[in-house]
């Protein structure tokens, strides 16, 4: 059986963040394949509307990373409310579908050694804003003392995009604190990020 290739990205310590600005414009960010060879990354290729409050981190070339890109959004004490990342899953003659959860499991693994305490999770295929998609849905709580960026009790909705031009899928981490969503279905539409998530686009 071929392997699965699973990149993992980080998720819980060490982002840089910026205040919030007022305006409720959109920037667009753009992936091409040219940009992920010099990130030393697959080759994908996708396109995203992000408010242009939030506070978009992108891969420097020549530097190490483990996503496409990061999305944040911090409040006054500068305290993560929201988060997106754009992570990955290559996949080599096998199916997202029926071969992906192993990585959903090791996201799910790599949030409790982050230091969350997991209440609940669910993973396989998940209904989510009409659709089924490979997912994986959690909350947690960050444990006390382990992070000054993450504090409080966090939703973790985390969908794997199927790509339908190639074998590369962007595995899209979405968080938010519970102050301020109540269900998954929340991240589809009441968050800031939820713009991220409606218009994501992959292109050839």
């Amino acid at each position: 059986m071929k392997k699965i290739k699973l990149i993992a990205f980080s998720l819980i310590i060490h982002f840089a963040f910026v205040q919030c600005e007022t305006k409720q414009e959109v920037i667009t960010y753009e992936v091409t394949p040219e940009f992920a060879e010099k990130i030393d990354k697959p080759e994908v290729h996708f396109i995203v509307d992000i408010p242009k409050q939030l506070k978009l981190e992108k891969p420097v070339e020549g530097k190490k990373g483990y996503s496409y890109g990061m999305i944040q959004e911090v409040n006054k004490d500068s305290i993560v409310t929201e988060m997106f990342s754009f992570g990955y899953i290559t996949m080599d003659g096998m199916s997202l579908e029926k071969d992906g959860q192993a990585f959903m499991k090791q996201i799910r693994d790599m949030l409790k050694s982050g230091g969350y305490e997991i209440e609940e999770d669910t993973m396989g295929m998940l209904q989510f804003d009409g659709e089924k998609y490979l997912s994986l849905q959690a909350i947690g709580t960050m444990k006390e003392g382990l992070s000054d960026l993450f504090v409080g009790r966090y939703f973790f909705n985390v969908i794997a995009k199927p790509n339908p031009h190639g074998n590369t899928h962007i595995i899209m981490l979405m968080a938010a604190r519970d102050d301020q969503v109540k269900i998954y279905e929340d991240f589809k539409d009441k968050l800031a990020i939820s713009t991220v998530w409606k218009t994501f686009e992959y292109l050839r």
